[in-house]
């Protein structure tokens, strides 16, 4: 009987602070209600991996170091053309959208020299420029390769454990002596 009181005392204090901790994180207007930002609902941090999943196509607005604000562009989508002064890409919407390359443009992942027809990327510009072009890189390539490798290896010792487990005709031959 003791044990059960004493649980109930502490599941009640255990309620008692839940709500006390909700109640000091409501605004004091009520119709002025706080909202979570994109990344928490998301499920990620904020600015990680998960935030824009599945867009192909937005407008951001971003605050730069000095506090200011600006608009850019970004679109996701594959390579369709590269060269040295643009790169178009076509959206899983079928849009197809060129934007020019400058000293400036930032390659995260892929290098330019590398960028080929047919690679996924999400090109963020500003107007008509490139300001940076991300894709997965060399090392998400290596890693899937690696994962490849690994799978063919399983599936490699799985078939030799099979052809350990298969009975040999010499041996049934011994059994079906054994049990005539």
């Amino acid at each position: 009987m003791r044990r059960r009181i004493a649980a109930a005392l502490i599941v009640a204090a255990g309620l008692a602070t839940a709500g006390i901790a909700y109640a000091e994180n409501q605004p004091a207007d009520p119709s002025v209600a706080p909202t979570p930002p994109a990344a928490a609902k998301a499920g990620g941090r904020p600015g990680g991996p998960g935030v824009l999943k599945g867009a192909i196509h937005g407008d951001l607005l971003i605050r730069s170091e000095n506090g200011s604000t600006r608009t850019v562009t970004f679109d996701r989508g594959k390579i369709t053309a590269i060269s040295a002064g643009s790169i178009t890409i076509e959206r899983p919407d079928g849009v197809s959208v060129s934007k020019n390359l400058t000293d400036q443009t930032v390659f995260n992942g892929t290098p330019k020299d590398k960028l080929q027809a047919g690679l996924g990327v999400v090109v963020v510009s500003s107007g008509d420029t490139a300001e940076r072009v991300l894709s997965k890189g060399a090392r998400a390539t290596q890693r899937l390769e690696k994962r490849q490798e690994r799978l063919e290896r399983r599936k490699d010792r799985l078939g030799q454990r099979q052809e350990r487990v298969k009975p040999s005709s010499d041996l049934d031959d011994g059994l079906e002596t054994i049990l005539s």
